[in-house]
């Protein structure tokens, strides 16, 4: 299968996150990743013509905001949660979003990172029409103000980030090695890296009024030496899921996102590869590195658990990062539960292949969290 435009026309072409983005940015992408393929010729054209559309929106931002984001301060440090794709960060995001001393970064701000403050109040209800009710990989809510990966605001303004791969995906695994493991990067590729993500931390924690930011971003899984550099008093919750689930739903996540916003066609042997890989490395590099985080500020969630008893969860997070505010949050985190239980979770069924491979390769898993094989 490869990835196409289904689901493209008219007005939703603008609407393409680099479609409002800089034409610079989407001109640096175009020659750094080797063009488009001929089957999103029509997505490209889209945002070669809509980019320059949305720049009075950006220079506008600037000069009203410009100072006042420079100016703020990134105080308290953020909440980071961590964890491989399709582990249950979004639940967990979803149900800490409950807690209203928490800033969050919105869909809207990572699909107008460079604009959102100036075009919140005219763009958002338009926008709204092109938003998906639900997700299209679980089908789990989605909404331009709810909690989003701040590294789709960073892949947006800068191509120092993975998720510059969602749109052109030949390049996911060169830009996990140079953009999350930092291998092979150039000190001022991990500088303009940290400027930008900086940046986008900044005007969120504005636009949330000085609150300290929940984020969620599984990227950053393998980033804890830089985030700690960034923030050293930064708490951290890591969530792990059973890795034969994660295995087939991350392959679904890639194929769903290529088909959004996808410029490249890659064929599924291509995206199993990817995510075999981008695990092994990841949670590798994670189990390498959290030592690095002070005591207290890491705490380690089973998503089976969370999904079982999702309170005893939350008051075991916030008892053990120290952190206000569930007592506040408990009504609206018991509503939100409340208002899930008639979600239905994707089935997924694994071949022996896919067994073998997932057991060859990801074995350190099973056994640093304990999970079983099928059979044992």
């Amino acid at each position: 299968m490869q990835s196409g435009n289904s689901g493209v026309n008219g007005l939703a072409l603008l609407f393409h996150p680099l479609a409002m983005n800089s034409s610079r940015h989407w001109l640096r992408l175009l020659r750094a990743s080797g063009g488009v393929d001929g089957g999103s010729r029509l997505r490209s054209a889209a945002i070669t013509a809509a980019s320059p559309l949305w720049a009075p929106l950006r220079l506008t931002e600037r000069i009203v905001y410009g100072r006042r984001v420079r100016d703020t301060r990134i105080d308290p440090s953020p909440v980071f949660i961590l964890g491989h794709w399709r582990t249950g960060t979004t639940l967990l995001h979803y149900l800490m979003h409950q807690d209203p001393s928490f800033g969050t970064v919105s869909l809207f701000q990572t699909l107008l990172p460079a604009s959102f403050l100036s075009a919140r109040r005219f763009l958002g209800p338009l926008m709204r029409r092109f938003v998906p009710a639900t997700r299209p990989m679980d089908n789990m809510e989605l909404a331009l103000d709810l909690p989003q990966e701040e590294e789709y605001a960073t892949c947006n303004l800068c191509e120092d980030s993975l998720y510059v791969g969602w749109y052109f995906p030949k390049r996911m695994r060169e830009l996990f090695h140079k953009y999350v493991l930092f291998e092979d990067a150039l000190p001022e590729q991990v500088d303009r890296w940290k400027r930008t993500y900086l940046g986008v931390l900044r005007k969120a924690t504005l636009h949330a009024g000085g609150r300290p930011l929940l984020l969620k971003n599984p990227a950053n899984t393998a980033r804890i030496a830089q985030l700690l550099e960034l923030f050293p008093d930064a708490r951290f919750i890591h969530i792990h899921r059973d890795p034969y689930a994660v295995f087939r739903s991350t392959q679904k996540l890639h194929r769903s996102v290529y088909d959004m916003v996808g410029l490249q066609a890659v064929g599924d042997a291509e995206i199993q590869d990817n995510v075999l890989h981008i695990y092994r490395k990841l949670m590798r590099r994670y189990l390498d590195t959290r030592g690095l985080i002070p005591k207290g500020n890491l705490v380690e969630v089973r998503y089976e658990h969370l999904e079982e008893r999702p309170m005893q969860e939350l008051e075991r997070i916030y008892a053990a990062l120290r952190l206000s505010g569930l007592e506040t949050a408990r009504p609206k985190m018991e509503a939100y539960l409340a208002a899930q239980k008639s979600y239905v979770k994707n089935r997924h069924v694994f071949t022996p292949r896919d067994i073998a491979r997932v057991r060859h390769e990801w074995q350190f898993a099973f056994e640093q969290w304990g999970y079983a094989h099928p059979g044992e």
